[in-house]
């Protein structure tokens, strides 16, 4: 009985790390997206480009446009 128990807790373990090494791997591509996106919204707007413009052609929010400004600044 005790033998059961340990390897159920082991295999819960086991999956719950699995389960956050996913997940934390997921935060990161996300971040690392954001990041990728910030950068070439900062260039855009270095080069001139306007708000809406930027806005009608790339598609992101309003809020990721106002971050890559402040950014700038």
């Amino acid at each position: 009985m005790c033998e059961s128990l340990d390897r159920m807790r082991e295999e819960y373990g086991t999956k719950r790390y699995l389960q956050g090494e996913a997940e934390g791997l997921q935060k990161g591509r996300i971040q690392g997206e954001e990041t990728v996106e910030l950068k070439i919204l900062t260039n855009l707007l270095k080069k001139g480009i306007s708000d809406s413009y930027i806005l009608e052609i790339t598609g992101v929010s309003s809020e990721l446009l106002l971050k890559a400004k402040q950014t700038m600044n």
